[in-house]
């Protein structure tokens, strides 16, 4: 790392913008007045700093280390500002606190990743901040919230307001060149960044921690990069360690396993893991069973008439999921990632199914969700096993977790013994009694189709 001396204006400029009901926006700037405000019917919403006081500016700056950062005090280190809201009888407003880069055209911008940004938040007494947005490069969004936070902004706080009458937040922004920034000696470079505040009435916003960036799906809410191997420091299989950490940006091409914390629907957020990434969906297919103790095809030990017992059971389950995508089919004929066969066989000495059509005495579906295929848990790791009982555990730990004796990564066994696993879509095309499953030792094994101590995970598909 050079530690080169360089001269950095930090402008700061104050802009509030409160999105009434609609679509109506009223804009206000200000400077040295310190203080503006809007009225949405019977509640105000305020932005003020401190009088005096133009923003951060810094001189002679070097590259630091974060926990030199986070500490800095005196003029032109910090930046103090208010955000003041005052509430009627039932109201309800939603904000976010964004920063947006002011273009620089006099000299050479530093990079987004040359700059960390840190916001606190005063607790009592008002002396005392505690830690909101933790030191960060500055992300731009790819897409404007709901709130009104827009293309290229970075949101750095946001809540709800509910509480009638007036509620003060005081905040102290810091900025400094981080410590990896390559600044050669003598070269001047420059960076500004204006604090904006959003709000819309009766909408309840998102966390700061909840925000994400990089992806057009609000019902995305949280990502954790999947690790199986347990003490490292990064582990996190289920979404639930203490050791998983939320990234602030969607990755552009997602790695199969990735955990998501998903919205389905208006009330429910389940966990998924990333099967495929098509481009611009993703498929996912749910951390644990959402149906349990369901024949592949009830009655008889007949492969011939497809999946209908579990694939009914599954799209009743998953009706009301309005927040992904419709999937329309036809078994043995609709491509699922890279196949379109219905039956395999599976040869255990080169560890390779085998797979043909086999056109189910099926119609076309249209439905939520589906169960994964033998191919895409093959492409994923999973081999064959047409002998039941074995331990070989040959798929990532995410596709067997949660299921009877595969707890040791986190997962519950919600349905005891007659939990061990979950059909997939496709038959065993060796013979007519016996349907391809995902077992709780890890494989893809065969097993009869009428027996019915085996479930279904729901594979659905989703806006990236």
């Amino acid at each position: 790392m050079k530690k080169g001396k360089i001269i950095l204006p930090i402008v700061m400029l104050l802009l509030l913008i409160v999105v009434t009901i609609g679509v109506t926006f009223a804009a206000f700037t200000f400077s040295r007045e310190g203080q503006v405000e809007n009225i949405i019917e019977s509640s105000t919403i305020m932005l003020t700093y401190t009088e005096g006081k133009t923003g951060i500016i810094l001189n002679e700056a070097y590259p630091m280390s974060d926990e030199r950062g986070k500490i800095l005090t005196g003029e032109n280190n910090v930046f103090d500002f208010t955000v003041t809201a005052t509430l009627g009888k039932s109201n309800v407003i939603g904000y976010e606190v964004t920063a947006i880069k002011t273009p620089i055209t006099d000299m050479t911008p530093l990079e987004d990743n040359e700059i960390k940004l840190y916001l606190e938040r005063a607790i009592d007494p008002d002396t005392s901040y505690q830690e909101i947005f933790a030191p960060s490069n500055f992300v731009p969004r790819d897409n404007q919230t709901t709130i009104g936070s827009p293309v290229g902004s970075m949101i750095i706080d946001a809540g709800t307001f509910t509480t009638e009458g007036t509620t003060i937040h005081n905040y102290r922004l810091r900025l400094w060149v981080d410590e990896n920034a390559q600044i050669l000696n003598g070269e001047t470079r420059k960076y500004g960044i204006k604090v904006n505040v959003y709000a819309k009435q009766d909408v309840y916003a998102d966390s700061v921690e909840q925000l994400l960036q990089g992806t057009n799906n609000a019902s995305i809410k949280k990502i954790f990069t999947y690790n199986q191997t347990t003490g490292a420091d990064n582990f996190c299989v289920t979404g639930e360690e203490e050791t998983c950490t939320s990234l602030r940006r969607a990755p552009a091409t997602y790695e199969a396993g990735t955990i998501i914390k998903y919205k389905v629907n208006e009330t429910e957020e389940k966990y998924f893991h990333v099967v495929s990434d098509n481009g611009d969906t993703l498929t996912l297919q749910q951390r644990e069973n959402l149906v349990y103790q369901t024949e592949w095809y009830a009655g008889t030990n007949d492969n011939t008439n497809g999946p209908t017992t579990i694939l009914s059971a599954l799209e009743s389950a998953t009706a009301n999921w309005t927040n992904v995508l419709d999937q329309t089919y036809t078994l043995g004929s609709t491509t699922f990632k890279d196949n379109a066969y219905t039956g395999c066989a599976y040869e255990a000495a080169t560890d390779k199914f085998t797979c043909a059509t086999n056109t189910y005495i099926l119609g076309q579906r249209i439905a939520k969700a589906r169960m994964i295929t033998v191919q895409e848990a093959h492409a994923l790791g999973c081999l064959g096993w047409e002998i039941e009982g074995s331990t070989n555990g040959s798929c990532p730990v995410w596709i067997y977790n949660y299921l009877t004796n595969a707890t040791n990564y986190g997962g519950i066994v919600s349905d005891g013994a007659n939990n061990y696993g979950y059909w997939t879509m496709n038959a065993n095309s060796s013979g007519s009694t016996n349907a391809w499953r995902v077992d709780c030792s890890g494989n893809v094994g065969s097993i009869n189709t009428a027996l019915s101590n085996i479930g279904a995970r729901p594979v659905v598909v989703v806006q990236k």
